[in-house]
């Protein structure tokens, strides 16, 4: 969890969004990272066309429209003529204005990738001679070669030349801030509408407000574990408090792991017996958290149930509410992801959480954090919203199963959560 120390550092600036008009809800969409990475091959022009053409076709009219690409992209070393960044044209022969052009004419957006630092950060990995960054950051073996803002401005002109609509820029090679307002203003100063990401620890340097980027990382990358979304969940809500989000500038508590939990051993999961219930448990956490919604699975063979998951119309319309309020958790169970439940308490395993909606009604998620038996679990007005709790009659639907109940008055036992599964209350003010 963030530190209390580094919580206090976030308490600096002004409470508004970056002013750029973009990402009024939180940014819907794909990235590859989780399912591609880097390995052997990484990501190449016709794995971003097949997951762009399954997006148009299986998931656009949910709401779904960035297709971005991660690291791995680009050569690795600069133009040593011009200093602009290189296409590996082994992945993308056709180039990102090309495969911009394509993306477009479905109908969808393209996201890229950027550092801070000297090099970018699978490329620092695979490479110690990468100078493939952006910003000013400076390599520890080479102090001669550190960046200025002339970087910033020549990366994202030439970003915004191809066509970008999304910038995600990483934290490789040195401490966000002020670096991060270099990349924020050289974006703007385009004059093409970039939707601006920021991914390291907001916490790394203090000095962060939600005035810098319209995404930004709350914590570590997220593994492929129902643990993980657990704590990356947590995360998120602890830094919320101090560092308010809502229309334009969201906490982002990284990629969806929904279709990959429990499937698939990126980083270092088991098996699980829940698959389907963990990927509904984070899906409803990040929509009620009002966090980006950005798939990290393989859409163009997507499961059913993953496909329902990821697509259930009450879930997203939490997520992209227009009060644009993050819930919060209201009662925890005692359940941390790194202490197991002590033996025969049952007041352990289990969360509840709730935000407002701009209607006046609520989401609420009852999360049953039990992995060996299902449990009720009880709504009562002093876990709701404090907005709403004055409303006494509510409206019911569960959003997974589509259960409705009218014309109920808190509290409500909600009978059997499932083992690793949750139900997602959307509560209106009842007529």
């Amino acid at each position: 969890m963030v530190s209390s120390a580094l919580v206090l550092a976030l308490l600096v600036g002004p409470s508004t969004a970056l002013d750029n008009g973009l990402a009024l809800t939180p940014p819907m969409g794909w990235n590859p990272w989780n399912c591609y990475g880097n390995r052997g091959e990484g990501v190449t022009e016709g794995i971003v066309l097949d997951a762009a053409r399954a997006m148009a076709s299986k998931l656009s009219g949910s709401g779904y429209a960035y297709v971005n690409l991660d690291c791995g992209w680009s050569t690795k070393h600069r133009d040593p003529a011009t200093g602009e960044l290189q296409v590996n044209a082994t992945r993308f022969p056709h180039g990102m204005a090309w495969l911009a052009e394509q993306i477009h004419a479905l109908g969808l957006k393209l996201g890229m990738y950027g550092a801070l630092g000297y090099h970018q950060c699978c490329s620092g990995s695979a490479d110690a001679t990468a100078d493939d960054g952006s910003g000013a950051g400076c390599s520890k073996s080479k102090p001669a070669t550190c960046r200025n803002e002339t970087f910033f401005a020549r990366d994202a002109a030439l970003w915004a030349s191809w066509g970008v609509d999304l910038v995600k820029f990483d934290g490789c090679g040195g401490k966000f801030h002020p670096d991060i307002d270099a990349m924020r203003d050289a974006l703007n100063a385009t004059g093409r509408p970039i939707v601006y990401s920021v991914h390291s620890d907001v916490t790394e340097g203090g000095g962060m407000t939600d005035a810098d980027a319209n995404l930004w990382r709350t914590g570590p990358d997220i593994g492929a574990s129902y643990e993980q979304a657990l704590d990356r969940a947590m995360i998120a809500d602890n830094v919320t408090a101090y560092l308010p989000a809502g229309p334009g500038a969201w906490a982002d508590p990284d990629m969806l792991q929904v279709g990959n939990i429990g499937r698939q051993a990126n980083g270092g999961s088991p098996p699980s017996l829940f698959p389907d219930a963990e990927g509904r448990t984070q899906f409803a956490l990040w929509s009620v958290l009002k966090a980006p919604l950005l798939l990290g699975t393989f859409i163009h063979n997507v499961s059913g149930a993953t496909l329902a998951t990821v697509t259930n119309a009450a879930a997203i319309a939490v997520n992209q509410d227009a009060l644009g309020e993050p819930g919060t958790m209201r009662k925890d169970g005692g359940y941390l992801p790194d202490k197991p439940r002590p033996t025969g308490n049952v007041a352990y395993g289990y969360q509840i959480w709730s935000g407002a909606l701009s209607n006046g009604g609520a989401a609420v998620v009852l999360a049953n954090l039990e992995g060996n038996r299902s449990q009720p679990l009880t709504l009562s007005k002093d876990e709701m919203p404090p907005s709403r709790a004055g409303t006494a009659v509510w409206d019911v639907a569960e959003a997974f199963s589509g259960a409705t109940m009218k014309s109920v008055t808190l509290p409500l036992a909600w009978p059997a959560v499932a083992p690793h599964d949750v139900a997602m209350l959307v509560l209106t003010p009842a007529v």
